[in-house]
């Protein structure tokens, strides 16, 4: 186990294994652990509320941020977080004590546990942020919450996980939760302010591994991930779970939440603070709501970031294995999962990344004969896969929504290894002046080479060093596949006796004109609709009910995303994967036109031949049951400037030989206030990316 004890500015790391204690000095930039959820009485409170931050630098200057984030209260317990509690938190104002890292607390449970949490929105109502409308492809509401727990097999109704309820600010005005309420067919249990108690009952049985939550409402779920607002939710299972694995427990454990914090110029005179705003966030959108002002976007920040820290780095000592729970929280970012060395032409063996869950199921698969028994190890993305190398590749790339627990084994003598992110090209310079097609990305075989790395693609920094004479014995074990195989996992549908022969269940992600979506002036689209939370569910599927998905792009690179139901890839393109991999999320390539770039990801996982004529797509198909519950997810984009601007479906679960219970209800766009007639309403330009 780790224990991260902050002495002023310095940082030590104590590691224990078989009862002996070693301490090994921090260096520079060391990677900071993001603080515990605080909890009151067993009631767990998470607040959001705006904020100055600042992102530590790890290479360079620290960079202080406005920004609407969750705060976690520091290390503040019982009377004294009571009193932080109810101090005076309405709108902007002093910031209640914080940990300074622009990430959200890390909230742990087990299965059997009710999740119960009270959640306040901290933040001001303001008509020019969009707050006193209602659109299903325009962002806005970007000071409406509510809390969704990613992953979490859980009810999607009432208090549980529902991401159709909205959390107002305290003082949003009467008028506009009775526009909510009406927006809702009149259900007045979705329309809230100021606080929000949730209980989400986990299952006596659900797998153990890393999850995450974060705000959900429909209109700004990329701006408030944008802001840093999003926190790792793990679940424990001392007995069933990777946690019962003995080299799990001697293991160091780092949580890691990648972060695009897509900050921009401020739009005062001053040159600080930076700040996250729709136009940073959403380049192609008016972003003018009710007259107010646009603020500038000139080259927003494109570097990811890690716990709230730019260039971080993680120390680790030769031969030591430490537990990583990686989390990708960006709104678009592709991460590949592997560490080359810093410097070019540095053949040392890289620190070796062993899966043990993906998206929080464990990865189960059969051992070769004479393989050794060791957890599937990560390698250099596959160009020509096959069944093993494509499963490779899609543990390797790491998409927004995604999570991976890994063992991370150092090599035996020190070196310096970098994390990095691809290559932007000039998308971020085409999001600001045009609509041309994307620079194509690196080519697989040009990707996971040694350094140098430039800073704008550097994520962070391992450092591995020789132990100083003082310091014990560190855990160097690794579990085995055979263990891993014999913990709890939802039950295989590769054998299901009603297991369809061809997809059930269709997807096809792309974008359309103001032609098909006049009010909106564009939209992103799933099967050629953008989004309509009230005109009924726009997909059924029943309890119970075996489907094999088939997904694909038509345009651009996309993650599919469906809420309590996680599903088995069994096949990408024309590869059929070794065995199937659980997930809740996965990466979904589009077809460049022949010669042509216009795809961010061209090649896909299985890396298909452009210029072949007949490359259409990966077409990623998995099986899936709904199982458990009825009521209304949705299933969307997880890049989720695509999901604000339309890319979401509303589905109903429903009981075998049930009627959807989701009835339509006309739709308002016009708000309660602040909209005169003429006013100007929020318009947006042609959806690109």
């Amino acid at each position: 186990m780790s224990i991260l004890a902050l002495l002023g500015r310095q940082a030590v790391t104590v590691g224990i294994v078989g009862g002996l204690m070693a301490a090994l000095p921090a260096v520079a930039g060391e990677l900071i652990q993001p603080a515990p959820m605080p909890m009151v009485d067993g009631v767990a409170h998470l607040e959001a509320r705006p904020q100055i931050f600042t992102l530590p630098n790890g290479d360079g200057a620290s960079v202080p941020v406005q920004v609407n984030a969750f705060v976690s209260f520091g290390d503040l317990r019982g009377p004294a977080l009571k009193s932080a509690m109810a101090a005076p938190k309405r709108g902007p104002g002093p910031a209640l004590p914080t940990n300074e890292l622009l990430a959200g607390p890390t909230l742990r449970a087990h299965p059997g546990d009710t999740l119960d949490i009270l959640f306040t929105n901290g933040l001001p109502f303001q008509v020019d942020q969009g707050d006193a409308a209602m659109f299903n492809a325009v962002p806005h509401g970007f000071d409406v919450l509510n809390l969704h727990t990613h992953g979490l097999h859980v009810s999607p109704q009432k208090d549980s996980d529902n991401v159709l309820l909205n959390l107002y600010p305290a003082g949003t005005p009467d008028s506009v939760l009775a526009l909510c309420a009406q927006h809702a067919g009149g259900d007045t249990s979705l329309c809230h302010k100021g606080e929000f108690h949730y209980h989400i009952k986990i299952p006596d049985q659900h797998p153990a591994g890393t999850y995450w939550y974060h705000p959900h409402k429909h209109g700004a779920v990329a701006l408030q991930l944008a802001s840093g607002m999003s926190g790792a939710l793990i679940i424990q299972d001392e007995k069933n779970g990777i946690d019962s694995l003995p080299a799990v427990r001697s293991a160091t454990e780092k949580v890691m939440l990648l972060q695009s914090i897509e900050y921009g110029p401020s739009a005062s005179t001053q040159a600080i603070p930076q700040q996250v705003t729709c136009k940073s966030v959403y380049p192609f959108a008016s972003c003018d709501y009710a007259g107010g002002p646009k603020p500038p976007v000139n080259s927003p920040n494109a570097k990811l970031s890690v716990n709230g820290q730019l260039n971080p780095t993680v120390t680790m000592v030769a031969g030591e294995v430490q537990l990583w729970r990686v989390v990708n929280t960006t709104v678009g970012a592709v991460v590949p999962m592997c560490l080359v060395p810093q410097d070019k032409g540095d053949t040392a063996p890289s620190p070796a990344a062993y899966v043990l869950a993906a998206d929080g199921a464990p990865v189960q698969r059969p051992l070769a004969p004479g393989e050794e028994d060791l957890p599937l190890r990560l390698g250099p993305p596959v160009s020509k896969p096959d069944g093993k190398g494509v499963i490779n590749n899609e543990l390797l790339f790491l998409a927004p929504g995604q999570r991976l627990d890994l063992m991370v084994k150092a090599p035996t003598k020190p070196g310096r290894y970098v994390l990095a992110q691809p290559a932007l090209g000039k998308v971020v310079e085409r999001l600001q002046r045009s609509k041309e097609p994307l620079e194509r990305s690196p080519d697989m075989d040009t990707l996971c080479q040694p350094g140098p790395v430039p800073d704008t693609q550097r994520v962070m920094i391992v450092e591995v060093v020789a132990p100083p004479g003082s310091l014990g014995p560190v855990s160097t074990a690794l579990p085995t596949q055979t263990a891993l195989n014999r913990l709890y996992a939802p039950a295989t549908l590769v054998k299901a006796q009603d297991r369809p022969t061809s997809p059930t269940q269709g997807v096809v992600f792309g974008f359309t004109s103001g032609t098909y979506a006049e009010s909106a002036g564009g939209a992103s689209v799933v099967n050629g609709r953008p989004f309509n939370g009230d005109g009924g569910p726009q997909r059924i599927l029943t309890l119970g009910q075996t489907n094999l998905w088939g997904v694909m792009s038509a345009a651009d690179t996309h993650m599919f995303h469906i809420h309590t139901n996680s599903f088995q890839v069994v096949r990408r393109g024309t590869v059929d994967y070794a065995f199937p991999i659980w997930r809740d999320t996965a990466l979904i390539n589009c077809a460049p036109a022949v010669g042509g770039t216009n795809c961010t990801f061209p090649g896909g996982l299985t890396n298909v031949d452009a210029n072949t004529g007949f490359n259409y797509g990966e077409v990623v198909q998995f099986l899936s049951q709904a199982l458990d519950y009825t009521g209304a997810i949705v299933m969307h984009c997880h890049n989720t400037s695509h999901e604000d601007n339309g890319m979401m479906e509303l589905v109903e679960m429903v009981a075998p030989g049930k009627a959807p219970t989701i009835l339509p209800h006309h739709h308002h766009e016009q708000a309660a206030e602040g909209y005169g007639v003429g006013e100007p309403r929020p318009t947006t330009g042609l959806a690109q990316h």
